[in-house]
């Protein structure tokens, strides 16, 4: 298992991607992940991760709580950032 991601933090390649994603996917990516009460609050705590074991793509949030969510799987959308990715520790 490895113990490493890759993360982008890139607000304009993030807000690029939701507009792809739409508001309609997005609200029930939210809903599905239980976050529809409490909706993101800022562009500041969104993120894209890859993951290097499983090869997949997933848009985070992480709240000034410093509690971060899974949204939604991103793999396959056109507006996935393509530089200014930054290897990190996978959190436990």
């Amino acid at each position: 298992m490895s113990i490493t991601v890759f993360r982008n933090y890139n607000i304009k390649c993030i807000k690029a991607l939701l507009k792809e994603i739409g508001k309609e996917r997005y609200e029930c990516a939210l809903r599905d992940s239980g976050l529809i009460a409490q909706k993101p609050i800022s562009m500041q705590g969104f993120h894209v991760e890859y993951e290097t074991d499983t090869n997949d793509i997933y848009l985070y949030y992480r709240y000034p709580s410093q509690v971060t969510f899974k949204i939604m799987p991103v793999l396959g959308f056109w507006n996935l950032p393509y530089d200014d990715w930054v290897r990190e520790l996978k959190n436990k």
